[in-house]
C-alpha cells in the first residue's frame, strides 16, 4: 500500500451569494481514480435539470496524469461539457496552463486558468 495521496475531492462551496462546484486534484491521477470519481460526479449532475454549473478546479497539487486517465478526463468533458458554464482552473506553471487551454478546446463552457485563487473566484462571480 502506498502512502502517497492522490485523487479527487468534490464539493459545493460558496463565495458571497455565489455557489460553485469545487474540485481538487492531488498527486498523480490514474484511470482507477476516474473510475471512482466519475459515478460520484455523474450522480451529483443527474438531479439537476438544465444545469449551468460554475466550477473552481484546484490543480495546484496535481503532479501528473496517466494517459488512460487523460482519456477518461476527455470523455467526461465531452459528455458533460455543455453543463459547465464557467470553470476557473487554479494551478501553477506553463504545463497546467496549457492543460486548461486544451480543456477549453473540447468543451462549450468557458474555461480560464489562474495562478491566484481570489482572481479565479472574482471571475466566476
Amino acid at each position: 500500500m502506498s502512502d502517497v495521496i492522490h485523487g479527487f475531492s468534490i464539493g459545493i462551496e460558496r463565495n458571497g451569494d455565489h455557489f460553485y462546484l469545487a474540485l481538487k486534484a492531488v498527486g498523480s491521477l490514474s484511470h482507477d481514480d476516474y473510475q471512482r470519481m466519475t459515478p460520484v460526479l455523474e450522480s451529483a449532475l443527474s438531479g439537476i435539470e438544465e444545469p449551468e454549473i460554475y466550477a473552481l478546479a484546484d490543480i495546484t497539487e496535481l503532479k501528473g496524469i496517466s494517459l488512460h486517465a487523460a482519456w477518461d478526463d476527455l470523455k467526461l468533458g465531452l459528455k458533460h461539457g455543455k453543463e459547465f458554464k464557467k470553470v476557473a482552473i487554479v494551478g501553477k506553471g506553463d504545463l497546467q496552463q496549457w492543460m486548461a487551454r486544451v480543456a477549453n478546446w473540447f468543451t462549450p463552457g468557458e474555461f480560464k486558468f489562474f495562478e491566484d485563487k481570489q482572481k479565479a473566484l472574482e471571475w466566476l462571480s
